[in-house]
């Protein structure tokens, strides 16, 4: 506060001083002339503290009041053990936007995911599709300093169960199966010989010969079921991945379709 007690003993001396000319002034002609240039130098004392201020360096008087708040031991201070310090602060606002992004990335690949199911119900008529998206940050081209973007890093399409159990419908259903398992080959019934004098052996014999020889078609036709499921579901993969590539611009190698085994169909 020594600034202020010599700026007050500088007011006073110069008031007193215009008192004292005031005074001294010979005739009342000169009075308002030396009034004016009294009044002016009072005023410019009573401004003395703020030129001063505005012809010191900012800057400097800067530094020296944040070195004293260091050693004062204020916020910025390093101490150990500090609650608040400057690196905890720094810490946590890091940890809050990468948790922000990690969420954002999340909801986006939701989003993203849900687009791409609507998409796959529209072009091929499946329904209950699974679409699991992951993204990723990435650097982006287009960008002229490299600023990192969110990147879809891989696709899985997960098809319904309907579609990768057809083949248990074929063994199981008989003449209602697909037409695309294949046509079903009958044989014909071979002649039942029937002896009475013969030993029952003999017709146990036939009879197992002839079971054995019908056994034969179901099993072909279930193999050639099976065959064409899985073409059925290549096709299907191959439609499916053509589409995500052409309306995501997307990598094939990205995408990945699976049956709901969890077995991979198509990558």
């Amino acid at each position: 506060m020594s600034w202020l007690s010599s700026w007050l003993h500088e007011l006073i001396l110069v008031v007193l001083m215009a008192a004292f000319v005031e005074m001294l002034l010979p005739s009342k002609s000169m009075e308002r002339y030396a009034r004016l240039v009294l009044s002016l130098l009072v005023l410019l004392t009573m401004l003395s503290p703020i030129i001063s201020l505005l012809k010191g360096d900012a800057s400097k008087e800067l530094t020296v009041a944040m070195q004293q708040q260091e050693r004062s031991g204020g916020l910025l201070n390093r101490a150990e053990g500090a609650p608040d310090s400057l690196d905890k602060i720094l810490a946590d606002g890091r940890m809050l936007a990468a948790g922000a992004r990690e969420q954002s990335l999340k909801l986006a690949a939701e989003e993203i995911a849900g687009q791409m199911r609507d998409q796959i119900t529209g072009s091929t008529g499946l329904g209950g599709v699974k679409v699991t998206v992951a993204l990723a940050m990435g650097p982006n081209p287009n960008a002229p300093l490299g600023e990192e973007v969110p990147l879809i890093s891989s696709v899985t399409v997960a098809l319904p169960p309907e579609q990768s159990a057809s083949g248990g419908a074929v063994q199981g259903g008989g003449a209602s199966s697909l037409p695309s398992a294949g046509p079903i080959q009958i044989n014909p019934v071979e002649p039942v010989q029937v002896s009475l004098e013969g030993s029952g052996g003999e017709g146990e014999a036939q009879e197992a010969s002839s079971s054995g020889g019908g056994s034969t078609p179901a099993s072909s036709s279930s193999g050639s079921g099976t065959e064409g499921v899985q073409e059925t579901q290549a096709e299907e993969a191959g439609t499916i991945i053509q589409l995500l590539e052409k309306n995501w611009n997307l990598d094939p190698a990205l995408i990945k379709v699976q049956s709901s085994g969890g077995g991979t169909v198509k990558s």
